[in-house]
């Protein structure tokens, strides 16, 4: 190998270096926040309102989905199956 070839590929090795992102800033994940949130309150009163045959198309048992939608909205989806 000569020092050429070497030379290009370090050369190559700084293009790929991406450069580090800044953290969001507070007003930014703040309204992350939120929207994840309100998304959560949607998404419960949809499964809430879905009847039985509806959940067991999509895989869902009635009981999952009653504790799932009982839930407060800043707690995380668990699984529903």
């Amino acid at each position: 190998m000569s020092y050429q070839s070497r030379q290009r590929i370090a050369d190559q090795a700084v293009t790929f270096v991406t450069p580090v992102a800044s953290r969001p800033s507070l007003r930014h994940r703040l309204a992350m926040t939120l929207k994840i949130w309100r998304e959560r309150i949607a998404a419960r009163r949809n499964l809430a309102a879905m009847d039985a045959r509806s959940l067991r198309d999509a895989g869902i048992s009635p009981a999952a989905a009653a504790y799932e939608s009982g839930k407060t909205f800043w707690q995380a989806f668990g699984p529903l199956r």
